[in-house]
């Protein structure tokens, strides 16, 4: 379920319900039939361990039950029930939810993708990325910023809002960046729709009333993994695996975007390295491409000097080595720079304690964090009862280093004071047990309720750049640093994803690859939750038809305006 430090807290507790026969059963097994057991599976999860169930409620007037009943009447009342339809029933059982964490990917290899990206205002919609590799200019006489008029013979407005229905309403900011995308990169895994053949577009040029028309075709990957038959089947097994409690992951899932967006190159990819944000003024130093953080340092026209450095996301290929290198970055900002600006625009999220990592190099105080509401199982309280004996044998700071490696920590330091963080943790999950809630009192991840300023941090203002689709971790970045009054935040709000998630595998013969599960609902120091209301921006920026018509020199502007007013 959820993870923290080192291998003493990676123990994985698996509960396995199992029962099986060595015999088939006399007759077929009807796809249904099977629908209803994963229905019933996703139910028992989401009724045992997901923790916004009462926010829903109060929010979105949300009930699992009635849910449940539709998605059950729904296949009942189709005898003749097809793979699509199955899976377009449990996708809008798990997506009622209104919750970006509770996603469900299906065992496909369909896929169909244009090597372009749009993005939109209200009412017009631009290019504003092509694969030259795959459209040369020659072959596609277009260029970012011109307007695309139509898609597929629709206005684009109305193509992004066909795409958009495919997925039930939770954000609105947030769904149509996330339809954009999806307009010229569709999944099957995510129980999209997936075109094929030729696709007209009308594109108006710069500058130009005239429109013109351009056919392509769709990318297309058939799939390969066909629509089953009736099976003849072993009684039921269910097996439900979860990951270890004790190390929160905080981020979206999104195994599903396709090679259109995991292009290095685009600047809108989720995750980037780097994004569309030009360069905010002349250069005087800037990291090697081979480095992990795209930073640099930029002289201003009053010639001060501002750093610059992209946080994409919370995880990292090696915790310790991002680590080190953020920290070498900060230390130089500190040391020359009058203030900095953060870039965590499309930023999906990541690993808690990573977070904080960064976050105390950029404290001049301790800075408070959230508190979770936590979902309890008996499973959450044998691994903290596991823990106690190592954790409560921990005296010393080397002792801690003995019994938790650092490079397991996700670059969060190792001490005597972080056992005692994880020691108080799970004494925490077992009294609230032992206390009948299946839902925790408000507490701290991993019993950190603070974290301590770094000996290397950054002491001077910073502009925190935010939009729309930043998720989980991307919220509680900016959360922890906004009501800490640690920065100026600046953009659009986010995608209000509040908790930590677990992945759930339940073997099925329908073809559900995984589910996921919210198992916390996090509060700010206003009480208020970061599920579905995300972080408001201190400087409300929305992007104009002229930052998509001029490179985003409008938004550069205003970046701009906001560092001269900094304090």
């Amino acid at each position: 379920m959820k993870k923290m430090l080192g291998t003493i807290f990676f123990m994985t507790v698996a509960l396995f319900v199992v029962e099986s026969s060595s015999s088939p059963r006399a007759h077929a097994n009807a796809l249904a039939d099977d629908v209803i057991g994963e229905l019933y599976a996703m139910k028992s999860v989401y009724g045992s361990e997901y923790a916004p169930i009462h926010w829903k409620q109060t929010f979105t007037s949300y009930d699992l039950q009635s849910e449940f009943n539709k998605a059950l009447a729904a296949i009942q009342a189709n005898p003749n029930l097809t793979q699509k339809q199955s899976r377009e029933i449990l996708k809008n059982f798990i997506y009622s939810m209104k919750d970006y964490h509770t996603s469900i990917y299906f065992i496909s290899t369909e896929s169909a993708t244009l090597p372009f990206t749009v993005k939109g205002t209200d009412s017009k919609f631009y290019i504003m990325y092509i694969d030259r590799t795959k459209l040369s200019e020659e072959a596609f006489p277009f260029h970012i910023g011109d307007e695309l008029v139509s898609f597929d013979g629709k206005p684009t407005a109305e193509a992004v809002a066909a795409v958009q229905a495919e997925i039930p309403a939770n954000v609105p900011s947030t769904d149509k960046a996330m339809a954009e995308a999806n307009l010229v990169s569709r999944q099957g895994l995510r129980g999209l729709n997936v075109p094929q053949g030729p696709v007209t577009i009308e594109v108006k040029t710069k500058g130009s009333t005239q429109v013109n028309e351009y056919q392509m075709v769709w990318d297309y990957t058939p799939e390969k993994v066909q629509e089953r038959k009736d099976l003849q089947t072993l009684e039921p097994v269910n097996k439900i695996t979860n990951t270890s409690k004790f190390h929160p992951q905080m981020s979206v899932d999104f195994m599903d975007v396709s090679s259109a967006l995991k292009d290095a190159a685009n600047p809108y990819m989720i995750g980037g390295r780097k994004t569309f944000t030009p360069a905010l003024g002349i250069k005087v130093w800037e990291s090697a491409e081979t480095d992990f953080y795209h930073a640099y340092i930029f002289k201003t026209a009053d010639k001060k000097l501002i750093g610059y450095i992209r946080i994409a996301s919370y995880v990292a290929p090696d915790y310790l080595k991002a680590v080190a290198e953020f920290s070498r970055d900060i230390g130089m900002f500190e040391s020359v720079t009058d203030s900095m600006v953060i870039d965590q625009v499309n930023n999906p999220g990541g690993s808690v304690f990573y977070l904080y990592s960064l976050a105390s190099m950029l404290a001049t105080q301790p800075l408070k964090t959230p508190k979770h509401r936590m979902a309890l199982t008996q499973a959450d309280v044998l691994e903290s009862l596991q823990t106690l004996p190592i954790l409560e044998a921990i005296k010393t700071d080397d002792d801690a280093k003995k019994a938790i490696p650092a490079a397991s920590a996700d670059g969060f330091p190792v001490s005597y004071e972080s056992a005692k963080f994880a020691l108080n943790y799970s004494k925490f999950m077992i009294s609230e047990w032992n206390a009948g809630r299946k839902l925790t009192n408000p507490y701290w991840i991993g019993g950190v309720d603070h974290i301590n300023p770094a000996s290397v941090h950054y002491t001077k203002p910073i502009l925190l750049l935010i939009n729309a689709l930043d998720f989980s971790g991307g919220d509680f970045f900016p959360a922890i640093m906004q009501d800490n009054k640690r920065v100026t935040v600046m953009g659009t709000r986010t995608a209000g994803a509040g908790g930590y998630v677990n992945d759930i595998d339940v073997p099925n013969n329908v073809g559900v690859m995984r589910f996921r599960c919210t198992e916390s609902i996090a509060e700010r120091v206003d009480s208020n939750p970061i599920e579905n209301l995300g972080v408001k921006p201190d400087i409300t920026y929305t992007m104009t038809d002229a930052d998509f018509n001029s490179n985003y020199q409008e938004y550069v502007k205003a970046i701009q305006s906001a560092l001269n007013n900094l304090k």
